[in-house]
């Protein structure tokens, strides 16, 4: 179902996006303040048209069945993940003495990866004909992710440190969880536009990979790498989360999820990196934010070969 030539040409590219935007940074072409307004232009315009815009190109709606196992994993899987987190993050903590104030962060960037960013341009990519209704699956998976992250998230990330994190529902109804809902109204009642309507969604939904890999680079440009690489707990950390887990889980969504689309769809989606919200939400409740960047750096860097290589290894290992 997954074309690997495809995939690791995609992540060439997005790579070599990311290199762009790194290097357009350097050259003061781009600085943090445009950086921010680029944020959240892809955040709240690009990519949820990119999810409408998926849902239009649909030539063909799954079945029921199929739905209703979507929406049952990925409310299991963000219901499961931040147990899951805990055990390992206490295991971290007495074999690795990870510091305990980051505790929650580390518990939070193992749940919560770059679904939205990497995993839908990759998807819409690596799936061929089949790439409009990846991405659709994977928005369906981005709401429970907004709900999760902005519910229990917020409250975990603060965990072991004593910086008191709250809960606020307003952030749940942003403009990607929307129209991620919106994504699955039109696919219920099949509605649609005019061709000049949805050409338009279209073409300003495609704008979103390449924007986000150089938002990417950018990023990864405004930072010391002397400070990025001084963390030997982060590369185990990434390891763990990005090769260790996934291929230990493989077989676990084999056996409850048949459906071999839908099966790819949140086994990549699982493969992607910490996602950038653990950043902003770090930042916005005063965490050790440089922490999580160097991470979030670590993990996107690592993700170019552990998606590729995770996919092959359980290839080998499972069949």
């Amino acid at each position: 179902m997954i074309d690997m030539s495809v995939l690791i040409d995609q992540l060439i590219q997005l790579f070599l996006i990311i290199c762009i935007g790194y290097f357009i940074f350097k050259f003061n072409i781009l600085n943090e303040s445009v950086n921010k307004h680029l944020n959240e232009l892809v955040i709240n315009v690009t990519l949820p048209l990119m999810t409408i815009s998926s849902v239009l190109k649909m030539e063909e709606h799954p079945d029921t069945s199929t739905i209703f196992t979507l929406f049952t994993a990925s409310v299991l899987f963000f219901l499961i993940m931040p147990i899951l987190a805990f055990f390992i993050v206490k295991i971290m903590l007495k074999t690795m003495r990870i510091v305990k104030s980051r505790q929650g962060m580390y518990m939070f960037m193992l749940i919560f990866s770059n679904v939205g960013f990497m995993g839908m341009p990759i998807l819409q990519a690596a799936c061929g004909e089949n790439g409009a209704t990846a991405v659709f699956y994977a928005a369906v998976l981005n709401i429970f992710f907004n709900i999760s992250v902005f519910t229990y998230g917020v409250l975990i990330i603060g965990y072991g440190d004593t910086v008191k994190t709250s809960l606020q529902i307003k952030n749940i109804l942003s403009p990607g969880i929307l129209c991620s809902v919106l994504a699955v109204v039109i696919y219920a009642l099949n509605i649609h536009f005019s061709n000049t309507i949805e050409n338009v969604i279209e073409t300003v939904g495609d704008l979103t990979s390449p924007l986000a890999m150089i938002l990417v680079g950018s990023t990864l440009a405004s930072m010391k790498l002397k400070e990025v690489f001084n963390e030997w707990r982060v590369y185990v950390f990434s390891v763990i989360k990005q090769i260790v887990l996934p291929i230990l889980l493989y077989p676990v969504f084999r056996i409850f999820i048949r459906d071999d689309l839908l099966f790819h769809v949140l086994f990549i989606e699982f493969l992607m990196p910490v996602a950038n919200i653990a950043l902003m939400i770090s930042t916005k409740y005063n965490l050790d934010n440089k922490f999580v960047s160097k991470t979030i750096f670590i993990s996107t860097v690592l993700s170019l070969i552990s998606i590729p290589l995770v996919i092959y290894v359980c290839g080998l290992i499972y069949g």
